[in-house]
């Protein structure tokens, strides 16, 4: 017979199967955080908790790493505290719009297009049983409609209530739990 002893203050690991996939919309969570806390924003501290709450709550993560989407402006001291935090940064580059003659008309931000890409393509990962979006951005609708025809659920991480978009469509679509039947959400101001 087998006995474990837990210490008090740690929970037992959850037993699930699968992995999570994290995917962080940075430009979202970055000035979300920042208008509400301003320069005490103390990123590597929120990075730091939305990490543990994601191994303590929902279970393994993928490859022990976080995805972060950034536009090409993100700073080296931002990419620092994602690379410290265990995230991976992949930069999406602005994309140029022209007209029938080629002129520049403006650029286009490519962020949430690629994780959009990036989601879709690892939710058929066979590993990934969780999608944890770090996000607020209805953009990612369509993402988060698509995830359970592959047996995936959905974690939503809104960096603040006033990231989420107005009609809040990604707070009705998060799954519970299949090992606590608990809603998976974590507002990460409230860390």
């Amino acid at each position: 017979m087998n006995i474990f002893w837990w210490r008090k203050n740690k929970p037992p690991p959850l037993l699930t199967v699968g992995k999570v996939l994290i995917l962080v919309d940075w430009d979202n969570l970055f000035y979300s955080l920042f208008d509400a806390f301003g320069v005490e924003i103390n990123l590597d501290y929120r990075l730091e908790k939305l990490m543990e709450w994601i191994k303590t709550e929902i279970g393994e993560i993928l490859g022990d790493k976080g995805f972060v989407f950034a536009p090409e402006h993100l700073s080296p001291l931002h990419q620092q505290a994602c690379v410290e935090n265990n995230f991976k940064l992949i930069i999406c580059p602005k994309r140029d719009v022209r007209d029938e003659q080629g002129r520049l008309i403006k650029e286009e931000d490519t962020v949430d297009e690629t994780i959009i890409w990036f989601g879709q393509m690892m939710m058929r990962h066979q590993d990934v049983r969780f999608i944890c979006l770090v996000s607020g951005d209805d953009d990612f609708v369509p993402l988060f409609e698509e995830v359970p025809k592959y047996g995936v659920k959905r974690v939503l991480i809104p960096p603040t209530i006033g990231s989420l978009s107005k009609s809040k469509a990604l707070i009705r679509l998060i799954d519970k739990h299949p090992m606590t039947d608990k809603k998976m959400i974590l507002m990460l101001d409230q860390v």
